[in-house]
């Protein structure tokens, strides 16, 4: 049944354009033979078609807190000592050392370490903007640097 339906379109095309097979003894002489040239055809252009925005991304972080942060308690570190401890963070995972999201269980101050600081999902306007900034700019696969917001030091780590 469902052949006849791919059929019944072309039957119907060759009915209504009054196409008959010609009859046996039909003849066609060289008057009515034409002849068309052909010409090749320069193959067509690619064109590349810029990338749409991002709308949302998913990423992970780690979260290094201080005392006096936005985050409402206490570390026991000074800004400065939280600085070089997401220093040395980042240096080890840039050499190797550690995995990204091992770091992130072992000394992330957010919630989240316990996932491997993944936060899942987000889009625009989600984030603090210098968090956000980082991590829609980051390429799939990418670690961010250090970005300070007013909850501490990340590193982001973006995950497509």
């Amino acid at each position: 049944m469902k052949k006849l339906f791919y059929l019944l379109p072309a039957l119907l095309l060759v009915i209504a354009c009054g196409q008959e097979e010609p009859a046996a003894d039909a003849t066609i002489e060289d008057s009515q033979v034409e002849t068309i040239e052909t010409t090749e055809i320069d193959p067509v252009e690619e064109i590349e078609v810029a990338d749409a925005p991002l709308t949302s991304v998913t990423a992970r972080h780690i979260l290094v807190c201080y005392d006096g942060c936005a985050v409402n308690e206490s570390f026991g570190r000074t800004k400065e000592e939280a600085l070089v401890l997401i220093e040395g963070i980042n240096e080890r995972i840039n050499s190797g050392e550690i995995e990204f999201t091992q770091a992130a269980v072992d000394f992330s101050d957010c919630p989240s370490s316990a996932d491997g600081g993944m936060l899942g999902e987000f889009g625009r306007g989600a984030m603090v903007p210098a968090f956000e900034e980082a991590a829609f700019a980051l390429p799939v696969g990418g670690m961010s640097g250090i970005v300070e917001t007013q909850f501490g030091y990340h590193l982001i780590y973006r995950e497509n």
